[in-house]
C-alpha cells in the first residue's frame, strides 16, 4: 500500500548572529525567533518586520530604520546598541531606552 505523507512543515529561523548586514533592506521581514546577536546593522532598514522573541543581544542598530516594526520590545532594545539617530516604532518610549 503507497499512502502519500505530507512533509511536515519546518519552522524557518533566520540565523544572522555577528552578520554585517549595514545598509540592507529587510524591510517586512519575518524575524519571529531570528538570532541577530551581534550583527552589525547599523543604517539597515527593518520597517514593517516582524521581532517576536528575536535575539538582539548586541546587535548594532544605530541608524537603523525600525519604523512600524512589530513585536518589538522595550526589553530587546536595551539589550542592543542603538542611538537617537534609531528609528522607533511609535509604541516604543524612546525615553524608557534612555534616549
Amino acid at each position: 500500500m503507497n499512502e502519500h505523507v505530507a512533509p511536515q512543515s519546518r519552522k524557518l529561523r533566520f540565523d544572522l548572529h555577528g552578520a554585517f548586514i549595514r545598509r540592507v533592506d529587510l524591510s517586512n521581514t519575518i524575524l519571529v525567533d531570528a538570532n541577530l546577536a551581534g550583527a552589525d546593522a547599523a543604517h539597515a532598514s527593518f520597517r514593517g518586520s516582524d521581532f517576536q522573541n528575536a535575539n538582539l543581544d548586541g546587535a548594532i542598530l544605530r541608524g537603523a530604520d525600525l519604523s512600524e516594526a512589530r513585536n518589538l520590545t522595550e526589553t530587546q532594545l536595551r539589550r542592543a546598541v542603538i542611538d537617537e539617530t534609531t528609528l522607533l516604532p511609535d509604541y516604543i518610549n524612546r525615553s524608557e531606552l534612555g534616549l
